[in-house]
C-alpha cells in the first residue's frame, strides 16, 4: 500500500503542474481591450486669412493683383463625418492698373463654383485654394480649389477674367482626375457687335 502513496503523490503533483501550465495559457491568451473613446467636436474651425499681391503685364500694361481669402461667418458652415463644423472662405480678388485705378473688383465663394463640383464637394467642401496663375493671351488666369477641410482631397478648378471683365470658369485638367462625369464650362463669348476695349 505504501508503494502507491508516492505514485498517488505524483499524480497530484503532476495535475497541478498541467493545471497551472493550463491557467497561465488562459492568461497568455487573455484579449485586453481598451474603450475608445470617441473625441468631440471643437467650435467651428477657420482656416488662416490669406493675402497676397503679384505685379504683371497684361497687353503691355502693367497691373497689380491683389487676393485676399478670409474666414466670413456670413456663409453657411460645413460639418465632416464626425460632427466637426468648419466655416467656409470667401475670397475677393482685385485688378489694379498701374495708375491705381481698378480694372476688376469681385468677391467669390464656393457657391461661384457650384456648377462646377459634385454634390460631395458642394456639401463637405470649402473655398480653400485660390492664387494667380498666369496671363494667357487675353486672360488673366487663376487656379482655385473646393476642398474637404484638414485633408488632402480637392477638386481644381480654372477661373479666367477676361478683357472685359467678364469671368470664365472650367475644370483643371493638369490636377483634375475626379470630375470626369461633371460637364466642362466654355468660356463666355463676348456679344457680337461689341468690340473688345482695353482693360
Amino acid at each position: 500500500m505504501k508503494q502507491f502513496i508516492p505514485i498517488i503523490a505524483i499524480g497530484l503533483l503532476t495535475g497541478a503542474m498541467i493545471m497551472e501550465s493550463c491557467s497561465s495559457k488562459k492568461k497568455r491568451d487573455d484579449i485586453i481591450t481598451v474603450n475608445y473613446e470617441k473625441p468631440e467636436p471643437q467650435g467651428p474651425i477657420r482656416s488662416d486669412d490669406y493675402k497676397d499681391s503679384k505685379p504683371f503685364k497684361w497687353n503691355n500694361r502693367d497691373y497689380v493683383c491683389t487676393i485676399e481669402r478670409t474666414a466670413s461667418d456670413s456663409l453657411p458652415m460645413v460639418k465632416d463625418e464626425t460632427g466637426q463644423l468648419f466655416i467656409d472662405n470667401h475670397v475677393r480678388v482685385v485688378i489694379s492698373r498701374s495708375d491705381g485705378s481698378v480694372f476688376f473688383d469681385r468677391m467669390f465663394t464656393k457657391s461661384t463654383f457650384n456648377s462646377y463640383i459634385n454634390d460631395e464637394f458642394r456639401k463637405y467642401g470649402i473655398l480653400e485654394g485660390f492664387v494667380f496663375d498666369k496671363v494667357e493671351g487675353n486672360e488673366v488666369r487663376f487656379a482655385c480649389s473646393v476642398s474637404r477641410p484638414q485633408s488632402d482631397e480637392y477638386l481644381p478648378l480654372i477661373l479666367a477674367v477676361t478683357r472685359m471683365g467678364d469671368i470664365a470658369i472650367k475644370r483643371d485638367p493638369r490636377l483634375d482626375t475626379e470630375l470626369e462625369d461633371l460637364p466642362v464650362a466654355e468660356e463666355e463669348p463676348i456679344p457680337e457687335g461689341e468690340e473688345e476695349t482695353e482693360p
